[in-house]
């Protein structure tokens, strides 16, 4: 039996130290995704009167994205129910800009890019206030 775990022990404590979390993690900046399929980075806004500006930890993001380019949308999931949440999408390149409120007790939601090709911003606001956005450059 002690062999057994000899064995295991260090098995298991590779595959747990390898799996990463899968949340995203709070980011100077997101950068612009220009790969289809592709992770969006969602990264919170900082608020300008923060307070203290002591040693930060790394911010749980409870929005995820990923653009879809069969369905030409950005796929949204959420950590848990957030109530209804704004979002904004601004194509920077064209100055097209759309806005609607999104329910998340499903825990998941699309957005159809409908602008045509350039660089997107999405602009997310929680009913708490806090702010998060993410960036991707679409190519038709």
């Amino acid at each position: 039996m002690k062999k057994y775990l000899l064995f295991l022990l260090p098995i298991s404590l590779v595959i747990s130290f390898s799996v990463q979390d899968s949340f995203a993690t709070n980011t100077e900046w997101s950068y612009p995704v220009t790969v289809a399929d592709s992770i969006i980075v969602i990264s919170p806004i900082p608020e300008l009167d923060s307070g203290s500006h002591g040693p930060r930890a790394p911010m749980v993001v409870p929005i995820s994205a990923s653009y879809d380019s069969m369905l030409s949308s950005v796929i949204l999931s959420f950590t848990s129910n957030l109530g209804e949440i704004k979002v904004e999408v601004l194509n920077t390149t064209t100055g097209g800009y759309d806005s609607g409120m999104i329910d998340t007790q499903f825990l998941y939601a699309t957005i159809p890019i409908t602008m045509g090709p350039g660089h997107y911003v999405l602009l997310f606001t929680l009913p708490s206030g806090q702010r998060y956005r993410g960036s991707l450059i679409y190519e038709s």
